[in-house]
């Protein structure tokens, strides 16, 4: 995941509050006092002097006390087995840097905490999320002397996102995770805008920072993504650059073919065309709909008609829309 971006998007209160309302339960979360918000320092010290560092921590007024929300953001595309344990570890170097500041409660208890893991990996996340669950099997009159913290994952390219609420701007950023091509970008961008208020320039202008990253694994290979700095410009720019896409691929095929000779280079050129637009058919509309295709083109041979199926995978709303589209286009060509 993007470190960089990710952290300017969560530095953000209303970025935070939004995660706490997406991933809290009715029965704690109503207790949350979110004007209360606070930013607090990540950098905590070992017991050897070294530094160590969580991406994120947040408080917030919870029952008339804190809780702390413990955000890590530093391994968010890759499965970390062991993340249960350095969450554990986070805390109680949390817990001693509290204990030093003397910010404890009246009686000398430790604020409890929320560790998160804000993933976005495309395998769907399988560690152990219980720490105990990472310890071997022991004696039942043992067991309550084992460590034991549970870890809450947001796992969002994988999360249904009618399960997150309407309105929130981590349901939006989910459904950019999700997203699969320009259309869809499209249409959370515009939602986006009806999210953010003139208040929230700067946090706007992160999510175009965040959109102009992700697009590069839609784009034909070499494209510069410009799209401005507001998401009212990044609607403008999307909706003038994705329709040429299909296009491009079409020139860099004749282009491919040239240099390896016409009559050949045309055949190739023509099948790598093909192999493309499978392959963003299957991303688009599923693996089952991307072999149709692959079958339905097998024959196929005129770049016009392949440009014409290209602009098809990024206007058709469903699989069974393109499929209907397409076989009136093969059969036209």
């Amino acid at each position: 995941m993007h470190d960089p971006i990710y952290r300017r998007l969560f530095a953000f209160p209303r970025m935070v509050a939004d995660l706490l309302r997406a991933v809290g339960e009715p029965g704690w979360i109503d207790a949350v006092d979110f004007g209360a918000l606070e930013d607090v320092s990540a950098q905590y010290v070992g017991d050897g002097g070294q530094q160590r560092r969580g991406d994120a921590v947040w408080r917030v007024r919870f029952r008339n006390r804190w809780l702390y929300l413990l955000l890590l953001l530093e391994f968010q595309s890759t499965i970390d087995p062991r993340m249960a344990l350095r969450n554990i570890e986070y805390t109680a170097l949390l817990y001693r840097e509290l204990g030093r500041r003397g910010e404890l409660g009246p009686l000398g208890e430790w604020p409890p905490v929320l560790p998160l893991v804000l993933y976005n990996g495309s395998a769907p996340w399988t560690a152990r999320r219980e720490m105990r669950e990472l310890i071997a099997p022991v004696a039942p009159s043992l067991e309550p002397f084992q460590p034991s913290q549970r870890t809450l994952v947001l796992d969002e390219q994988h999360v249904k996102l009618d399960d997150l609420p309407v309105g929130n701007l981590v349901r939006a950023l989910a459904g950019l995770e999700q997203s699969r091509t320009p259309v869809d970008v499209v249409r959370v961008v515009s939602a986006l805008r009806e999210l953010l208020q003139a208040r929230d320039a700067e946090l706007g202008r992160a999510f175009v920072a965040w959109i102009r990253h992700n697009m590069a694994r839609m784009a034909p290979a070499g494209t510069e993504i410009e799209l401005g700095q507001t998401l009212e410009e990044a609607t403008v720019t999307l909706a003038e650059r994705w329709a040429e896409w299909p296009k491009q691929w079409h020139r860099e095929g004749v282009a491919e073919g040239r240099r390896e000779g016409v009559a050949e280079g045309r055949r190739e050129g023509v099948a790598r065309d093909r192999e493309l637009l499978c392959r963003q058919v299957a991303v688009r509309f599923g693996s089952a709909v991307g072999e149709r295709t692959r079958a339905l083109l097998a024959g196929v041979d005129d770049w016009d008609c392949l440009s014409e199926v290209g602009d098809l995978v990024v206007r058709a709303d469903t699989g069974a829309d393109f499929l209907q589209r397409l076989i009136a286009t093969v059969r036209a060509a």
